[in-house]
């Protein structure tokens, strides 16, 4: 029965460094993940707000007026954007003056 028996191993360094490795690597993927999806989110509505001022800007430069609602800017200049992350406050002001746009991220 001695050729089933197996020697008592003592754990050492090498056993447990591919798996404390393999946890630390994790540790830091998921601390760095929010940091990036933050970042992304500011891009992104910095990509919104000039997507906005281009289209605000080139109705009136077409139609001789601001556009009365950011319903508009969708339905004829093709402004689309995720809802879901953020609100669009637009203040129409008059066809002559520049609308007043406020973008907030949503939670």
């Amino acid at each position: 029965m001695a050729r089933f028996y197996a020697p008592n191993k003592k754990h050492s360094l090498t056993t447990y460094f591919p798996v404390a490795l393999l946890v630390l690597v994790l540790g830091v993927f998921v601390m760095f993940s929010g940091s990036f999806s933050k970042a992304n989110l500011a891009h992104e509505k910095e990509i919104l707000q000039k997507a906005i001022n281009r289209s605000v800007t080139q109705c009136y430069a077409l139609e001789g007026n601001y556009p009365a609602s950011l319903s508009y800017l969708e339905e004829h200049y093709g402004l689309t954007y995720n809802e879901d992350h953020f609100f669009v406050d637009y203040q129409y002001i008059g066809g002559n003056l520049r609308p007043d746009i406020t973008i907030i991220e949503r939670e």
